[in-house]
């Protein structure tokens, strides 16, 4: 990933070298508890339209979806809401959002599309696992300019499924990856005592390079864990002609311009 080499009021050029090392920084109280406190009304709001909604918006937990367990409410039986940003006002706007502008105008430079945005629900008691893997594998972007917000709108931990990396596993490029669906992830995963866990109070965020090997735990709490994940790429960046995946071409224009050919 091709660093701007300029200096920022949000991060600072430690945290720029953390990221260009390690692949991640984290910022403590990124969002304030008034927009946590707004992100979570949107998703219950969002989630009371459903299903008179597009059909990619709200994914249901597997164990709900096939009937093996009933939540108490229909908002505590998401696994993810997805591309919130193509269809709702309110995450729309996120994506403009003066701090992740900013870092992004730093990490990718002055053109920049938000790629994707989700909002990783993982309910108590039955929110199930993420594999490890790299986010550009499922991307495929040439060159690698795309990284992740993750910022928790729940305080999360080990136990309710907080994130989990491998600190400077994106300077190996794209590992191989296998399964489908959900179940893609690396065909030989880290173990555990090598990971680095990030728990996070509700607003902090966690920045991390698209080719960072993660994974989140189950929640076995009876704790929510909700969390916005919104992915921006240089607009210079292209699909890779390899790629397993129908090419990606980003949801949002948010800063600069496009280029023919790229997402």
């Amino acid at each position: 990933m091709a660093l701007a080499i300029r200096s920022s009021g949000v991060i600072s050029d430690r945290q720029v070298e953390q990221f260009r090392e390690l692949g991640y920084f984290i910022i403590e109280e990124f969002f304030t508890m008034d927009e946590v406190e707004a992100v979570q009304r949107e998703i219950t709001r969002i989630v009371d339209q459903h299903p008179n909604l597009p059909g990619e918006m709200v994914q249901m937990e597997p164990v709900v979806r096939r009937g093996e367990r009933v939540p108490e409410t229909k908002e505590l039986g998401v696994r993810k809401l997805f591309r919130m940003a193509v269809h709702n006002d309110f995450f729309r706007q996120l994506a403009f959002y003066p701090k992740m502008v900013e870092i992004a105008a730093v990490l990718l430079g002055p053109d920049i599309k938000l790629l994707q945005s989700m909002l990783l629900m993982k309910p108590p008691h039955f929110g199930g696992s993420k594999i490890w893997h790299q986010d550009n594998a499922y991307f495929r972007l040439v060159p690698n300019d795309v990284f992740g917000f993750w910022v928790a709108c729940d305080d999360t931990d080990p136990a309710n499924g907080c994130m989990h990396i491998l600190p400077g596993s994106h300077t190996a490029g794209v590992a191989e990856h296998s399964g489908m669906n959900d179940d893609y992830g690396l065909s030989a995963p880290p173990s555990l005592d090598r990971a680095l866990a990030c728990p996070l109070n509700a607003g902090g965020a966690l920045i991390f390079h698209g080719e960072l090997c993660h994974f989140t735990p189950d929640n076995t709490t009876d704790r929510r864990r909700r969390a916005v994940q919104y992915h921006y790429a240089s607009t210079r960046c292209r699909p890779a002609e390899n790629s397993p995946f129908p090419a990606r071409m980003g949801e949002i224009l948010v800063a600069g311009r496009e280029y023919e050919g790229c997402i």
